[in-house]
C-alpha cells in the first residue's frame, strides 16, 4: 500500500461520525420521512451507512435490503449482512434477483449491460419499499467511486442522499474501524456483486490506495499530472483515472436539456 498524502486522513474520526449522523437525522426530519431504506450487501460501505443510520434514526426506522443475484453463490456476503443487521437491531429483508434477471435473457446482454441491469433492479426494489412506508433511500457510494463514475446511472447511483459521499474509500475503512464494523467486513475485498468473482479493484485496474491518492492530489491539492507522478504514481494510472473522471462527468450532473427561452 502506498503512503497516502498528508491531510488525506481525518484527524478526528469521532467528529466525522457525528457530522454524518446529524446530517442523516436532520435530512430525514426535514423531509418528514418515516425512516430509511438502504441496500445491504455485506460490504464495508453499506455496513457503515447502516450503522450511522441506525444511530441517527434508531434501528427500528432503518430497513436493510439484501439483493443477491443467487443466494446459494453469495452466502458469505449474505451472512455478513445478516450479522451486521442483527448486531445493529435493524430490520432486514432478502430478495433473490435471479428470476427477475432471467426475464431479460432474450436481450442477450453482455456482462457489463447485465451488471447495470442488476444494479437498476436493486434500485427499483429500494424505492418500492421506501415508497410503501414513506422512507428515503440512503445511497452507499463513496467519493472514490463517485468521482470516477464507478456506479450505475439510475442503479446504485439512485438514492435520495449520500451519507458517505465525501469520504474516500480509505476514509470509509478508517471510519468503519472507528465505529466498530466487524473486521471480517472491513477487510473483505470490495465487490459490487454484479457477477461471480467480480472485485472493485480488479475492475478499476488499480488499488484503492492509488486511486484515493490520485483523486486527493487532483481534487483537493489541485496538482498537475507531472506533480502527481512525482509522488511515485505511474503516469499511465494517473491518465487512466483522469480519463474515467472525464468520461463519467455526465453521471454527476443534472440531465442536459435545451432552453428555448434563451
Amino acid at each position: 500500500m502506498m503512503q497516502l498524502p498528508n491531510g488525506f486522513k481525518f484527524d478526528d474520526y469521532e467528529r466525522v461520525r457525528k457530522i454524518i449522523v446529524e446530517f442523516i437525522k436532520s435530512y430525514i426530519k426535514n423531509t418528514r420521512a418515516k425512516g430509511a431504506v438502504l441496500g445491504l450487501s455485506g460490504g464495508v460501505d453499506s455496513s457503515l451507512v447502516a450503522s450511522l443510520a441506525c444511530e441517527a434514526l434508531g434501528a427500528d426506522n432503518v430497513l436493510g435490503i439484501m439483493l443477491p443475484v443467487d443466494i446459494k453463490k453469495d452466502r458469505r456476503n449474505i451472512a455478513d449482512a445478516e450479522m451486521l443487521a442483527e448486531s445493529l437491531g435493524m430490520h432486514h429483508e432478502i430478495f433473490e434477483l435471479k428470476k427477475a434477471i432471467a426475464a431479460y435473457d432474450s436481450l442477450e446482454l453482455d456482462r457489463l449491460a447485465l451488471g447495470n441491469l442488476t444494479a437498476r433492479l436493486r434500485m427499483v426494489t429500494w424505492y418500492a419499499r421506501a415508497n410503501k412506508e414513506n422512507r428515503l433511500v440512503l445511497g452507499t457510494g463513496n467519493k472514490s467511486e463517485l468521482m470516477i463514475g464507478y456506479f450505475t446511472k439510475y442503479g446504485d447511483g439512485g438514492s435520495d442522499i449520500l451519507p458517505i459521499g465525501e469520504l474516500y474509500k480509505e476514509n470509509v475503512w478508517d471510519l468503519s474501524r472507528h465505529v466498530g464494523i466487524p473486521k471480517s467486513i472491513v477487510e473483505k475485498a470490495p465487490s459490487a456483486g454484479l457477477w461471480e468473482g467480480q472485485t472493485d479493484e480488479g475492475e478499476i485496474g488499480i488499488t484503492y490506495s492509488e486511486l484515493d491518492s490520485i483523486l486527493f492530489l487532483t481534487l483537493e491539492k489541485k496538482l498537475s499530472e507531472d506533480e502527481i507522478v512525482e509522488w511515485g504514481i505511474e503516469r499511465s494510472k494517473v491518465q487512466r483515472i483522469w480519463k474515467m473522471m472525464k468520461n463519467s462527468q455526465h453521471k454527476r450532473e443534472p440531465l442536459p436539456r435545451p432552453n428555448p427561452r434563451i
